[in-house]
């Protein structure tokens, strides 16, 4: 009698997108610690660049203010080529529903627990 091979679960892969290393790196280490697979990027030019040569990637989580191609040009954009893929927006200066910002936010300061909740969820709804 033949054991079936075991089905590999699909790993999510997450795009990090922020322009302070710092918090790109916190980003980074917290998306790893839940067992994502991590591609970052400094800004949303970078962003589009990493997309086209990474795929797929199942969520993008992008600060909002970014020089270049700041979050919500990236998430509008993102929605125009790629309409199914999610972006969480990070932002400091979010108003608590005042805001014309595409897409799920997450204000800051978060912890990494919401952070890493927010994806949860997010791509829960993807499924």
């Amino acid at each position: 009698m033949s054991v079936p091979l075991a089905v590999q679960q699909h790993v999510p892969t997450v795009l990090v997108v922020d322009d302070e290393e710092v918090m790109r790196a916190l980003l980074i280490r917290t998306m790893e610690f839940e067992h994502y697979r991590v591609y970052s990027a400094a800004d949303g030019v970078e962003a589009l660049a990493v997309l086209e040569q990474n795929s797929p990637i199942d969520l993008v989580i992008a600060d909002v203010s970014m020089p270049r191609m700041d979050g919500r040009e990236l998430a509008l954009e993102l929605a125009r080529r790629q309409p199914r893929l999610p972006v969480v927006l990070i932002s400091g200066v979010y108003l608590h529903g005042g805001s014309d910002l595409p897409g799920p936010v997450l204000p800051k300061p978060f912890t990494p627990m919401a952070l890493a909740a927010r994806v949860r969820e997010v791509l829960s709804l993807r499924s």
